[in-house]
């Protein structure tokens, strides 16, 4: 054994898609890393199934969404059945995204489109390297790996990631509690080509007196099928066709015919999280974090934006552009996320379980008129496809309102809010919310989205004209004059002007934007002056109305170096 002669900055434990993820970012933010598997090889069995619209989303900033998308099929939206009966449709179709779909992609796919996307960024998965055990203190961390011909190797790293699932060796050497337990019920699974009138492109759930049966669509009449079983029903060591086929006569709506299948499996789901992500240099995310039941589909999905929200802390703190103080805004940002959803998966699995005969009389009518609710439906739609999830109690988000701003009346030069103004950005995006996608014009008139020109790795602010006035693009090119000078490539101003041409008197230095309509205006509630600074993971990280430097300034003292820097 020899240590190495200089610190890697990170070390990535587990090579799923949570710990492809994190290494394609920080490559992508420029930061080396190494990413080890003891695994030899990819598994084969689909295994998580479901990539929804918050994480496609994240996926397009990482550019590698088209691919994604590709590889799988896409499912509109999902219905529960009693019987023949269907009791509760949503669809995906309203959705507030550029991606109103649920992906469904088995495991094995989705790992080589992360993997592909990784080596074309210069990295690569170290397989058949296990993790033993490491120790740090407050320079670094020593790790010692194991390869397959059984060398050993000692590895001096700056900061650790256990990606390496819910029996994570890293989460044990840190000695971390997984707090919780497992369910009653278990789970038969299987993958086979289903003849049936079932559509192909939406989630499709049983209820029975017997339990539920869900089937996942992941195209061309291929299903995944899972349905919860007493424990005398248990026999063997996986479930049988002719056992699956049975469960579907009985629970179905009398016209399922299973053949050619891929995979059988027996499993009991659990319930069980960590109280802490980090421990000094070390942190844990995914299913070492966190694990819970497959119902929503969003436990890939979780460790995934798990580490989006991590790489880009990490990348400040590696490059010397933030203190390591932001790295505990990791914790109490995704610790939050991964309680709420084990809450949510707890209660609609113990839902869909239910086996008294009263209480699922109950549940199949509260089921049917929810479907009607349309707020209720609104709110399912955006939970169920993590669109929802914020951080809006984030140390790390903030805002600059004053009443003494607002005006009763509007003033002719003014760049104050109305009261009418005000009440709209009360009403727009806060922050720690998704920024949402929209559609302007560039400098020549084409057509652009707003996911397409934050793009990147840097902090982007937006800066809102809202009306035209000399006065507000001369306080516009101050911000941004001042923010490049003290900021440099960690952030990137954009001007959204509410005008179909730049005005000839501009002097702007970041890019600009046309917003003639008013769309973009409109949606962040911007009818008079105001700015949003949204983190590269998608989040507004402060807002102001009116748009003033003085507040942004004293945000981002709080989460970047104040010294002229360049991202590189």
């Amino acid at each position: 054994m020899s240590p190495q002669n200089h610190a890697l900055p990170v070390l990535i434990v587990g090579a799923g898609p949570t710990g492809l993820t994190l290494a394609s970012e920080l490559l992508r933010h420029g930061v080396q890393c190494r990413i080890v598997d003891k695994l030899e090889a990819p598994g084969d069995k689909s295994k998580a199934l479901a990539i929804h619209a918050r994480t496609l989303e994240i996926l397009e900033n990482m550019n590698v969404v088209d691919k994604m998308l590709a590889a799988g099929n896409q499912a509109g939206g999902f219905s529960i059945y009693n019987g023949q009966h269907r009791v509760m449709q949503i669809s995906t179709a309203e959705l507030d995204s550029p991606y109103p779909c649920i992906l469904m992609i088995p495991q094995p796919s989705t790992e080589r489109v992360l993997t592909e996307h990784l080596e074309s960024l210069g990295g690569k998965v170290e397989r058949g390297v296990e993790l033993l055990n490491f120790t740090q203190d407050q320079n670094g961390l020593t790790v010692k790996l194991k390869h397959l011909d059984v060398q050993e190797e000692v590895v001096v790293s700056q900061w650790l990631v256990g990606c390496d699932g819910a029996h994570s060796v890293v989460r044990k050497t840190l000695q971390l509690p997984f707090e919780g337990s497992a369910y009653e019920e278990r789970f038969a699974l299987g993958d086979f080509h289903v003849e049936s009138s079932l559509p192909d492109d939406e989630i499709s759930t049983f209820f029975h007196e017997d339990g539920a049966l869900v089937f996942f669509p992941m195209g061309n009449k291929r299903f995944r099928i899972m349905a919860n079983m007493e424990e005398s029903k248990i026999v063997g060591d996986e479930p049988t066709l002719d056992f699956l086929q049975s469960v579907a006569d009985s629970r179905g709506n009398g016209n399922i015919k299973f053949s050619d299948p891929h995979w059988f499996a027996w499993f009991r789901i659990h319930r069980r999280s960590t109280p802490e992500y980090r421990v000094g240099r070390a942190f844990v995310a995914g299913d070492a974090a966190h694990i819970h039941s497959p119902v929503g589909g969003q436990g890939m999905n979780t460790g995934m934006q798990d580490v989006v929200n991590l790489a880009w802390k990490l990348a400040l703190v590696v490059k010397g552009h933030a203190d390591e103080s932001l790295l505990d805004t990791y914790q109490g940002e995704r610790h939050p996320v991964g309680q709420e959803l084990l809450k949510g998966t707890d209660i609609a699995t113990k839902v869909a379980v239910m086996r008294n005969p009263l209480a699922k009389q109950i549940r199949n009518h509260m089921i049917a008129f929810l479907s009607q609710q349309e707020v209720i439906v609104q709110r399912l739609r955006k939970v169920g496809t993590m669109m929802a999830v914020n951080y809006r109690t984030s140390p790390i988000v903030g805002e600059h309102r004053e009443l003494v701003d607002m005006q009763l009346a509007p003033g002719k030069d003014s760049e104050g809010p109305t009261l009418p103004g005000w009440l709209e950005f009360a009403r727009a995006p806060l922050p720690g919310d998704r920024a949402p996608d929209v559609v302007m014009f560039d400098q020549n008139n084409h057509l652009v989205r707003l996911f397409e020109a934050i793009r990147g790795t840097s902090h982007s602010l937006l800066l809102f004209d809202g009306k035209p006035t000399e006065e507000g693009y001369r306080n516009m090119e101050k911000i941004a004059s001042r923010i490049n000078e003290q900021f440099g490539d960690l952030i990137t101003t954009h001007l959204i002007i509410a005008a179909d041409k730049i005005p000839a008197s501009l002097k702007f230095t970041g890019k600009v934007y046309l917003d003639p309509d008013l769309t973009v205006h409109s949606t962040y509630g911007a009818s008079s002056e105001s700015l949003y600074l949204i983190r590269p993971d998608g989040y507004i990280g402060f807002r102001s109305q009116p748009a003033r430097l003085a507040p942004l300034l004293s945000h981002l003292s709080k989460l970047l170096k104040m010294a002229p820097v360049h991202a590189g």
